[in-house]
């Protein structure tokens, strides 16, 4: 990932005051080397808050000579309360807008405090986190966690921090858990303070700010020098350290079960940590005590709770066949993206066994796998119908899957949140649950069901033998019926289905959907269904939400693993740092004035061309540009426009031929830019107008925008 800062903006930032933390106790051989380098960074706009925590040897005399020095250095001197009470005496006193911790026998680069500042702006983010480097004192010698070849940037919210954590790769787990090492929003804690005579008191903390954040840039670059020195403190096995491993944990899963979030790789750290502690405490002989058969109780019930949660895996039904092979592996990532536990059954004819393995051994990373449901020859041949039998197999559900309650779900659609709220709808006596369909009711002059998202009670299947009932339906009527497997689904089923919200199964083609007003802690709905022809994976767009196809379509299985949200996607997830800045053309005609100049020159901006009309070739042709994007055919579509107006900043009325006026309105009414040509202007909407030859001033200008975008 690229540097975001813009180029002139970072001396700007460097007028906010950085407040610096630093406890001291008995450190007088390491003091000088760490405020040397705190004294000497590339940040200036600094406070030092330097918290002599009752040192008994000449600590203090150090930290006082490096005040008289440097007026950045406040001197406080207190009891000794330990770290988290020094810690607090600091926090207590700082006036910064952000505060880092750096312990008083490490150290840190010249330019630690400047990066992580740098990155904090940059991604609008709450806390920054770099990695670090260690320095083993008795064997004198440095190790290197990370190296250049090794850097990278990634940007984690409140929950995909979480399921980091644990991450050993690099140390990166330390990084995350430790109080050093970061750049924190001062307001961050207004509220909360360290746990004062606890062990292993960053982990309380971090967890409980970690909740409280939207955005954490992390950095993978050494920035702060952590020493290992016989003197520290040491883990001595006793039932305190035994409690330090596994209580911040406990407090964590606490937390996080509280609020609703995913527990799986939690609960498997916990139970290995509860391991560690258990062995350890038996081999210092503290098998008779309090702590260790505690432990040992917890570890029985975790175990007991393993073999249950391995047994209720929730069934979600596909049907396919190999062509639709990308369609399917887009499906499945986003519903591993946020769910667990899931056994999914593909009801297929030709998909190679090789595949069904290939994903059955990344799909165990999220305790799920895959079954491959083959459907026969025979079992075809029991329904006629001229249409292609895929659009049957869901007939099948009840031969195959062997849960009382299934999912099916159409595989031209995204899952964009958890499914446990929907799992636990109570079908009742029903058949099934579903959302209505509008696009049917002009055929059956009453409310049906659209057959893309169905619950199942499959219990009841089974018992009543659906598949065959549906069978000796089709055919009887598949000749007689528009749409194919639906109607039938609707005959059988007429007045004994349950209605599900719009948001378990959102139509985009749909204008009824347009004014749907989504949850509030949702930016886009829970199941997204492309309908029609209209395809995200098509090269011309002509629905609402292709960039959400396309997200979980792009992700790699590692990124799954590593950023499971429990929560709905986020626009944040998509675009980390900031939405694309797009520019909008709505036209009848493929003259668009000084287009391809526009284009080829502002690569990092979206243009978005839009017609209510069949694009050209000539427009088409425009496609090999990557910033373009063109929505083809969009009459009637008004939740396309409703998008349209929404993620564009700026209207180009620059092409010649027909305008839609009721864009030019929309933009103007919403105090949007609108630029023009004076060969292409068409009424005044307080446009800024160019002439023809004055498009590099056009370009300026839009680039000026764009950078006012980004800050």
């Amino acid at each position: 990932m690229k540097n975001v800062i813009i180029l002139g903006k970072e001396n700007s930032f460097m007028t906010e005051k950085i407040t610096v933390i630093v406890p001291v106790y008995n450190v007088e051989n390491y003091l000088n080397k760490c405020l040397d380098s705190l004294i000497n960074q590339t940040y200036k706009n600094l406070e030092i808050i330097v918290i002599n925590d009752g040192s008994t040897d000449n600590s203090g005399e150090i930290c006082q000579e490096y005040a008289q020095k440097d007026n950045r250095i406040i001197y406080v001197e207190q009891e000794n309360g330990g770290l988290s009470d020094a810690r607090n005496a600091g926090l207590e006193r700082m006036t910064g807008s952000y505060v880092t911790f750096v312990d008083s026998d490490d150290w840190v680069e010249p330019d630690y405090v400047e990066v992580l500042h740098n990155k904090l702006i940059g991604y609008q983010a709450d806390i920054a986190i770099g990695n670090y480097y260690s320095y083993n004192e008795d064997e004198a010698m440095y190790y290197f966690h990370v190296n250049s070849e090794s850097y990278y940037e990634k940007l984690y919210d409140n929950i995909s921090i979480f399921e980091n954590l644990y991450d050993a790769k690099q140390m990166k787990s330390f990084s995350l858990i430790s109080a050093w090492g970061k750049l924190y929003k001062s307001e961050l804690f207004d509220y909360i303070r360290f746990d004062k005579g606890k062990l292993g008191e960053d982990g309380y903390i971090n967890q409980k700010l970690y909740l409280l954040v939207q955005k954490v840039i992390y950095i993978n670059q050494g920035l702060y020098a952590y020493r290992q020195r016989s003197g520290s403190i040491t883990k001595t096995w006793t039932e305190k350290w035994m409690h330090a491993l596994v209580d911040a944990m406990s407090e964590r899963i606490t937390l996080l079960a509280n609020m609703g979030y995913p527990l799986e790789k939690h609960l498997a750290a916990y139970r290995q940590m509860l391991e560690v502690s258990i062995a350890n405490g038996q081999a210092s002989g503290l098998s008779d005590t309090a702590t260790y058969k505690e432990f040992e109780m917890k570890r029985t019930l975790l175990n007991q709770l393993s073999v249950q949660s391995q047994k209720e895996k929730k069934a979600i039904v596909l049907a396919a066949n190999y062509a639709y092979v990308d369609q399917v592996l887009t499906t499945i990532k986003s519903i591993c993206y946020h769910n667990r536990s899931i056994r999914f059954y593909l009801i297929n004819s030709d998909f190679p066994n090789e595949w069904m393995k290939q994903l059955n051994k990344r799909l165990e990373k999220f305790d799920s796998e895959i079954i491959n449901c083959r459907v026969t020859s025979e079992q075809i041949s029991r329904y006629k119908t001229d249409i292609s039998y895929t659009v049957f197999l869901r007939y099948f559900v009840a031969d195959f899957v062997k849960e009382d309650k299934a999912l099916y779900v159409d595989c031209d659609l995204v899952i964009t949140k958890n499914l446990d709220d929907l799992f636990a709808t109570d079908l009742h006596d029903y058949p099934l649950a579903a959302v209505r369909d509008f696009g049917g009711r002009a055929y059956f002059g009453r409310e049906i069901f659209n057959a893309g998202v169905l619950l199942i009670n499959n219990a009841l299947w089974k018992q009543e033998n659906i598949t065959q009932k549906l069978i000796d339906l089709t055919n009887e009527w598949h000749d007689k019926v528009d749409q194919a497997d639906q109607s039938i689904l609707n005959m059988l089923f007429e007045n004994k289905w349950l209605e599900l919200d719009f948001d378990y199964n959102h139509i985009v083609i749909h204008k009824q959907f347009t004014d749907y007003q989504l949850p509030s802690d949702q930016d886009y709905p829970a199941i997204i269904h492309y309908l029609s022809h209209r395809k995200p994976w098509k090269d011309l767009a002509a629905q609402t939400y292709r960039d959400v196809w396309w997200y979980y379509h792009g992700l790699e299985w590692t990124e799954l693993g590593q950023n499971y949200h429990l929560h709905p996607l986020q626009k944040s997830h998509i675009y980390p740092i900031k939405e694309p800045f797009a520019c909008l053309i709505y036209t009848a005609s493929d003259h668009i004035e000084q287009i391809e100049t526009l284009i080829q020159s502002l690569p990092d901006i979206q243009f978005k061309i839009a017609a209510r009309v069949m694009v050209s070739d000539r427009l088409k042709q425009l496609l090999v540009y990557p910033n373009v994007t063109i929505f083809n055919g969009i009459h009637y579509l008004l939740d396309v426009d409703f998008e349209l107006v929404d993620t564009c900043q700026v209207l180009l009325d620059i092409n010649h031929g027909e305008k839609t006026e009721e864009m030019l309105d929309q933009f103007s009414e919403r105090g949007k830019l609108i630029l023009a040509f004076e060969n292409t202007k068409y009424r005044e909407v307080g446009q800024l107008t160019y002439k023809v030859e004055q498009v590099q001033e056009m370009i300026e200008k839009l680039r000026e925008v764009e950078e006012k975008h980004g800050f």
